[in-house]
């Protein structure tokens, strides 16, 4: 050995390898440990060892672990501390000592930043994975909606000319299976307008929105009908806000009396229905009935109008079963 260790450079060695070690990792804090180990002792070169491998050397390379003298070797459990010549006094040893301590918690540290990184790589190919899934995904439920979208138009068009007698006069029969394919037909289309990425949009409650507008105290001459669970929807407070408003502003266009406002589940139906019916001293104005449809679009709502004999107006909601 070079010259005798004290017992306060060793501190100073200590604290600035730990230092070291926190701003730039473990693997820097362990070079930098066997890089001070050779200047405190003045020795030719050191090395550190995890069991049998060799994690950090400098200077010149001292000899193989187990072809050591004992005096060379610095041990700390499985972590031992390699120098290039003998150390003898038993108060250096003891010092040195402290530099194996630490160097047995960074190799620990290591190896848990060694996890971590291999944990954060197989996180991101788990993540481009899901997005490439996603992706296909969307693909997928694009081409079917677009593959069915047209069809239903069609079918719904035909509908509703069969329903305006069109194409001649209707039997309460036929008119029950009409009013039936006019449902499924619509349940389908609102369907096709969800997005499966649209389970991360929030959930509300339409009820306080509907009392708030239509309740006592608002409006006395609307009837309004509420259920006793809540009406859920996947859209945000705000639209809906936008939604009840813009209805109540084409109700006040139209000079609406006698209304009454429902909310249920129509039997074989599986969305909520919002029925308002009333007596409408004039047309629908046409910019509020516009900026409703593009509000029930975005609500992923199917919305339908009917101003003759009296007033009548529908929304489809999709229903969230919580």
């Amino acid at each position: 050995m070079g010259r005798r260790v004290s017992a306060s450079d060793v501190e100073r060695t200590v604290s600035a390898v730990a230092e070291r070690a926190l701003h730039h990792g473990a693997r820097t804090g362990l070079d930098v440990l066997v890089e001070a180990a050779v200047h405190l002792t003045e020795t030719s070169g050191a090395a550190l060892y995890a069991g049998r491998c060799r994690v950090a050397i400098a200077g010149l390379a001292p000899s193989a672990l187990e072809h050591a003298h004992p005096l060379q070797l610095v041990k700390e459990g499985r972590t031992t501390l390699v120098l290039g010549e003998p150390c003898v006094d038993a108060s250096d040893r003891q010092s040195l000592t402290r530099l194996a301590v630490l160097g047995s918690a960074l190799l620990a540290s290591l190896s848990r930043e060694d996890e971590a990184r291999c944990e954060r790589t197989r996180l991101r190919q788990e993540r481009a994975r899901l997005m490439e899934q996603l992706a296909h995904r969307e693909r997928a439920w694009s081409r079917a909606a677009h593959d069915l979208r047209t069809p239903l138009l069609v079918l719904q068009g035909y509908i509703d000319m069969m329903t305006k007698g069109m194409a001649g006069v209707l039997t309460p029969s036929m008119q029950r299976y009409l009013e039936r394919m006019s449902r499924a037909a619509g349940e389908m289309n609102v369907r096709l307008q969800q997005r499966p990425t649209g389970e991360d949009a929030p959930v509300e409650d339409l009820r306080p929105l509907l009392s708030a507008t239509f309740g006592p105290g608002r409006h006395r001459s609307v009837r309004l009908e509420l259920p006793s669970e809540p009406v859920r929807l996947r859209a945000s407070r705000t639209a809906l806000a936008l939604l009840v408003r813009t209805l109540e502003r084409l109700l006040s266009g139209a000079r609406a009396s006698d209304v009454e406002l429902r909310v249920n589940v129509p039997e074989g139906t599986q969305g909520w229905r919002v029925l308002v019916q009333a007596r409408a001293e004039r047309p629908l104005p046409e910019r509020a009935r516009e900026t409703l449809e593009r509000l029930a679009r975005r609500c992923e709502a199917r919305l339908s109008v009917q101003e003759s004999p009296r007033l009548e107006l529908t929304l489809l909601l999709p229903r969230l079963l919580v």
